[in-house]
């Protein structure tokens, strides 16, 4: 009979929470909360029969996670934990979970490739990891939300916008001229530093995920992977190799 070890991956980012229920490299499901307040975690872990859990937290966020420690194989991201790759940031502690997680699941999802992983949440970020596992750096943007939210905040009259695909160019009206200024921008800046990671290797995978990857994917004319599930995915393999 099969020992069936279910992991729990938490990825609490600026935003949202992500949980990914995974029975060994297999995910069987995510599930998307707005607040780390008033989770039940004893109940997630006896409804799904967690064994063991990690989680990956952007900054110091308070969130109740004794019962994780206490009934749970439990693990952290921190930047001194078993890593499968090496980077030239300076100083490394000062790369974001969040990035050190999907460079994580880069090298071990594909290993011997040259990648670069787009991760277009808050804020976009592209990091360039080599084919021998060596993160040569990254570049953090405004995100899709971040860009409508200053042109808001900032300015006495344009309105507050949802994320939107603009229609006809030249726009000739303000909510158009806004969605051209956040989405068409955006678009051009990731494939601008997708030409320019290019002049560092002659070839490499792109990877793209976070919130806004599904509908950045299908305005981007380069090939890319899309994935919103690749950072637990990462997570989970990092709970595999750190498991005691």
């Amino acid at each position: 009979m099969r020992i069936i070890v279910l992991n729990l991956t938490i990825d609490i980012g600026n935003t949202q929470t992500k949980l990914g229920f995974f029975d060994g490299l297999d995910l069987k499901s995510v599930q998307k909360l707005s607040s780390v307040d008033n989770i039940p975690w004893q109940s997630i872990i006896d409804t799904n029969k967690i064994t063991h859990s990690i989680i990956s937290q952007v900054g110091n966020v308070q969130s109740d996670l004794e019962t994780l420690h206490n009934n749970t194989q439990y693990v952290e991201v921190h930047h001194q934990l078993q890593l499968p790759f090496t980077s030239d940031y300076d100083p490394f502690t000062n790369l974001g979970i969040d990035r050190v997680v999907g460079l994580a699941a880069a090298t071990y999802l594909f290993p011997l490739e040259n990648i670069l992983i787009i991760d277009a949440g808050t804020c976009i970020t592209y990091d360039l990891i080599t084919s021998k596992a060596h993160h040569l750096g990254g570049v953090i943007s405004p995100g899709l939300m971040m860009r409508y939210q200053a042109m808001h905040t900032f300015t006495h009259q344009l309105p507050k916008l949802e994320i939107q695909q603009p229609s006809s160019f030249p726009p000739t009206n303000t909510d158009e001229a806004m969605h051209h200024g956040v989405i068409s921008s955006v678009v051009a800046e990731i494939e601008a530093f997708i030409g320019r990671f290019g002049t560092f290797t002659p070839t490499f995978r792109i990877i793209l995920t976070g919130g806004d990857a599904g509908f950045l994917s299908k305005r981007v004319k380069n090939g890319i992977l899309a994935d919103e599930n690749f950072l637990a995915i990462g997570l989970n393999l990092l709970l595999e190799t750190n498991k005691s």
